[in-house]
């Protein structure tokens, strides 16, 4: 974001804190996941942002991340991370995925 009237970034330029999270930041997430893998392909990767279900972690995962972080849903929820990891296990079961190992990177063609 751009302060108009002091016309510089307020976002990023120094400055404690974020802006955009939880849902809407997913789709930049996992383009970033995707984009890191591609770019460094032997490193470990955390995939974070708008992880709210285990869709959204298998996305993620399907992306490139090697392990997956819930972060603004625990406001709304404290048990969300267990939850999370609920559905993605019964994701993973429902089709045939033995292995959260088996999604990383599955996703990317």
């Amino acid at each position: 974001a751009i302060d108009v009237e002091g016309r510089a970034p307020v976002l990023g330029a120094g400055r404690a804190g974020g802006g955009l999270s939880g849902a809407a930041i997913r789709p930049v997430a996992v383009r970033a996941v995707h984009d890191v893998r591609t770019a460094l392909p032997g490193i470990g990767i955390v995939g974070v942002g708008g992880v709210s279900s285990g869709r959204d972690a298998v996305e993620l995962l399907m992306a490139g991340a090697d392990a997956v972080q819930v972060g603004t849903a625990t406001f709304r929820d404290p048990r969300a991370p267990k939850q999370v990891l609920d559905q993605l296990t019964e994701w993973c079961t429902g089709h045939g995925i033995g292995t959260v190992r088996e999604l990383v990177g599955a996703g990317r063609g």
